[in-house]
């Protein structure tokens, strides 16, 4: 007789959650899956206005990229590998999003789209030793472009703040989908610069000057800084252990605030204003912080809020993200 192997609770969930995805994908009419695969025209010129500066014109411009993100996450998240690749083939292809931008919004939520972009395709398309990327050479040259120039953007590199740690996981995700180690390589160096930043109370100035968003931004900092180093592991880069443990510091400073708004007062005056995401999709760093340290504090935080959908990160981190076996030394 074969011993049964009894699974833990949180991870029987997600893996639930994975069968019924995939019983959902295969049950879908034909016609059904085909019209949900539809690709929508490419956005060529892409230069939306400021996100606070025009808040209506901002809403109406990235509605198009919006929409489309959400399409190839849902495709993702059921694991229709033909229907992501087909939605960013033939973007890529048209080369979208990579028109002259005026502004700086354009900048940064190009730099989120290819970051989710790899993100969903490093679910579906596992890494291997192979030196040959997994995606097809248009993607891959797309999205290099795209990381490319995120890097060189100076609407984000001035800056010295979370948009720059956004910027890390933009070209860590991108470089280790397309096998670029110099795009690693310059995606760590930027997630440095933020984890430099985290002082040993674990503030961030630069964030702490935002007003009464101050705590939104905190936590939307740490989300890139977490899963650049989960990347980072992969290089033997433990990114959790450098300034002496910082992003964990940085890490019980949200969730000290999740648990209890008001400990936020310790640090700013300001009474503190949430989006209706900070504490809901904008939590999915809790994912794999928590699949590889276990902290205790997080178990009924997680399971109140699972599963964590982010149109950053790939779709739903809970299903990609919670079961991962942690690697590397941060145990």
């Amino acid at each position: 007789m074969v011993a049964s192997v009894k699974m833990p609770v949180g991870r029987k969930r997600v893996y639930s959650a994975m069968l019924l995805a995939m019983f959902i994908a295969c049950m879908l009419p034909i016609t059904a899956r085909a019209e949900a695969c539809k690709v929508p025209p490419p956005m060529s010129a892409f230069d939306p206005p400021g996100f606070y500066d025009d808040p209506d014109g901002y809403g109406r411009a990235i509605k198009p990229l919006h929409a489309f993100i959400e399409q190839v996450n849902k495709a993702a998240d059921i694991g229709d590998k033909a229907c992501v690749v087909a939605l960013l083939d033939t973007w890529a292809r048209a080369n979208a999003l990579m028109g002259p931008i005026n502004g700086y919004q354009g900048y940064f939520e190009r730099s989120w789209a290819g970051t989710d972009f790899a993100l969903a395709l490093l679910r579906l398309f596992p890494q291997s030793k192979s030196a040959a990327p997994a995606v097809s050479p248009a993607i891959s040259k797309w999205l290099i472009e795209i990381a490319t120039s995120t890097r060189d953007a100076d609407a984000i590199n001035h800056l010295h703040n979370n948009l720059v740690y956004w910027a890390s996981l933009d070209l860590t995700a991108i470089g280790t989908l397309t096998k670029q180690p110099d795009l690693v390589d310059a995606g760590i160096a930027r997630a440095r610069e933020g984890i430099n930043d985290i002082q040993p109370n674990g503030t961030l100035e630069r964030e702490l000057n935002r007003g009464d968003r101050a705590l939104h931004y905190h936590n939307f900092a740490l989300i890139p800084l977490v899963f650049t180093a989960e990347l980072a592991q992969a290089r033997h880069v433990d990114l959790y252990a450098e300034n002496n443990g910082a992003i964990r510091r940085l890490a019980n400073l949200v969730i000290e605030a999740v648990l209890d708004p008001s400990s936020f007062s310790a640090y700013s005056s300001t009474p503190q204003h949430f989006f209706p995401w900070t504490f809901a999709g904008d939590l999915a760093w809790m994912e794999p912080y928590q699949a590889r340290f276990h902290d205790p504090q997080l178990m009924a935080l997680i399971a109140q809020r699972r599963p964590f959908i982010n149109p950053r990160l790939g779709g739903n981190v809970t299903v990609a993200w919670s079961g991962r076996p942690a690697t590397g030394r941060s145990q």
